[in-house]
């Protein structure tokens, strides 16, 4: 006879999940020790935020649903951020929260609390998850998680949360029936896609002399990257991406213009602003990415938005011509069938402008005669480093993210960027790349984080060391929290609580992890640096001391249109 826990535990392995991430605790031991009688893999962190983000870092390479545990009450609580987060980015995730035992569960006391380290989990992650059940018989248990995985991987991908009472975990079945049934059909989003739709699409993608296709993090996640590469040579197109989009077409690519948005490249935002066609796969076109002026989005052209996402096309925020609620591959599929139509003369003038401005890197532009070092030069330095390699580049949230997004080559085969973009969480940084290390322990993890998000998981630099996983860290360190400073300055002309950050002794504290580590505070010893920090076999970290001053010019402000950016004070 086998208890629910058991069952449970055998269901995750059958999914060919063979590690769950954990902070333990007493509401989730019983499910613990399941797994763990059944010889799959339990990681211990040191905070829900590290196991938790860890699991997505998987989850986010390989594309497959993860499994990460915490205890009921704080353990829930904790897992709040990281949970958003992977609502917000399409990250599949089974998140299983212990919980109190049903009897006090559902005592009819009208009280704050019914039972120790108690929270109203369904209530709390409704609306940061697909689906969030709290089964209260076995029965609902054997029932409820079946589905719970299933809508975690139809359409748009997402978390979904298991609420589990200590005293259900516990029930023993007495039915050696395995009501467990999760079948791999309809997990694949399948949209009913007209003919008369993509012959239009066809005919005005062919009339246009300025055409941009626009990749997005449904792009990345669908993987067809042949076929995005086929098809903007077919079509003669310009390719621009959202920031979760890089990676999803080679950077070095002369087709290719950079990220768009608030903080993308100044000549991806033009080309977007001046296209006359635009092919939108898998983004969600925020505000973050269109500004401000919804109506003056792409004023002269038409668009063409590729989404699986229905409630998002339901509620566009700029005008769209082609609203298509669909599968990208399966789009990219019908169009190539129409690749004939596609060879017609197109703008060249333009198009060898926008190459030439690509060309002059305008973005975060620094003086060589400064004896401050400029985050740019940093990145270039380790750019030019990183070629050749593959490997993953993680990134906190802050103006390190937008330097490290703008400043490092992405492609398909050589490095892919992992960052919080809808939900923009500090933090993310460490434990995401100690979860990408432990998935991919033969490629290289860099891990670029500012000095104010560093110190949100630092705690994960004890996991990093005790498994001695190849993740290289580097801090650039303005002891500043840049982009709320920037945004304070620009806003109100000052800085309060931003300008100004002071951080501790960070190389003492890593060593003190066990992680070697170096500063550099001069530009003299940087190249000496930076092949250290290329070069030794990690975990390791350098901290730079970069400009305090340093921003991340240009940006798109609120009331700008796309070829309009602030270009920096004074500017």
């Amino acid at each position: 006879m086998s208890n629910v826990a058991e069952k449970i535990a055998q269901f995750v392995s059958n999914l060919e999940i063979d590690v769950i991430y954990i902070y333990p605790g007493g509401t989730i031991a019983p499910l613990v020790n399941a797994f763990v009688a059944l010889g799959v893999r339990v990681e211990v962190f040191k905070h829900e935020q590290g196991a938790v983000y860890a699991a997505m870092a998987k989850a986010r390479i390989t594309g497959k649903l993860q499994v990460a545990m915490v205890t009921s009450g704080p353990g829930v609580t904790n897992a709040i951020t990281p949970l958003a987060d992977a609502y917000y980015d399409s990250t599949p995730l089974l998140l299983i929260t212990g919980q109190i035992g049903t009897g006090d569960l559902l005592a009819p006391r009208k009280v704050r609390q019914r039972g120790f380290q108690e929270v109203p989990t369904i209530s709390i992650v409704s609306e940061i998850s697909k689906l969030a059940l709290c089964p209260t018989t076995p029965e609902e248990a054997l029932s409820q998680l079946p589905m719970l995985v299933k809508r975690a991987l139809d359409g748009r991908m997402g978390p979904v949360v298991f609420d589990l009472p200590m005293d259900i975990q516990r029930a023993e079945i007495t039915s050696q029936k395995n009501t467990f049934e999760v079948s791999d059909q309809d997990q694949k989003f399948k949209a009913n896609i007209s003919e008369y739709e993509i012959s239009s699409i066809s005919e005005a993608l062919a009339n246009s002399k300025r055409p941009v296709l626009m990749l997005g993090h449904g792009a990345l996640i669908s993987g067809d990257f042949d076929k995005y590469l086929k098809f903007s040579d077919a079509a003669n197109l310009t390719v621009v991406s959202s920031i979760l989009g890089l990676g999803s077409f080679d950077c070095n690519n002369k087709r290719f213009m950079g990220y768009i948005g608030h903080t993308g490249h100044r000549v991806a935002n033009r080309s977007v602003h001046e296209a006359d066609f635009l092919l939108v796969l898998g983004a969600r076109l925020d505000v973050r990415q269109t500004g401000t002026l919804v109506n003056d989005f792409v004023p002269n052209g038409k668009i063409v938005w590729v989404n699986n996402d229905l409630s998002e096309i339901n509620f566009p925020r700029v005008r769209v011509d082609w609203p298509i609620c669909g599968d990208v591959s399966e789009f990219i599929d019908r169009l190539l069938c129409k690749s004939e139509s596609f060879a017609v003369v197109r703008d060249e003038k333009w198009l060898e402008s926008l190459r030439e401005q690509r060309s002059l890197s305008e973005e975060d532009q620094f003086s060589d005669v400064s004896d401050q070092i400029s985050p740019k030069e940093v990145l270039i330095k380790l750019n030019q480093l990183m070629r050749g390699g593959k490997g993953y580049v993680v990134t906190g949230v802050g103006s390190h993210q937008q330097w490290a997004a703008r400043h490092i080559d992405y492609g398909p085969d050589t490095w892919r960027l992992l960052t919080s973009a809808g939900h923009g969480a500090m933090g993310y940084d460490i434990p995401t790349a100690l979860g990408a290390a432990m998935t991919s322990p033969y490629k290289t993890v860099i891990c670029i984080v500012g000095d104010g998000s560093f110190l949100m998981n630092i705690q994960e630099l004890a996991s990093i060391a005790e498994r001695g996983l190849n993740v290289k860290i580097l801090i650039l360190n303005n002891n500043r929290l840049g982009i709320v400073s920037q945004f304070q300055k620009i806003t109100w002309g000052i800085d309060h609580g931003a300008g100004r950050f002071e951080t501790p002794d960070f190389v003492s504290i890593s060593k003190g992890f066990g992680i070697p580590a170096k500063r550099v505070k001069v530009k003299a010893d940087l190249a000496d640096c930076m092949e250290w920090f290329w070069n030794s076999m990690g975990p390791l970290l350098l901290e730079v001391i970069i400009d305090h001053d340093a921003e991340v010019t240009p940006m798109l402000l609120g009331g700008q249109s796309m070829d309009k950016m602030w270009l920096g004070h004074g500017l």
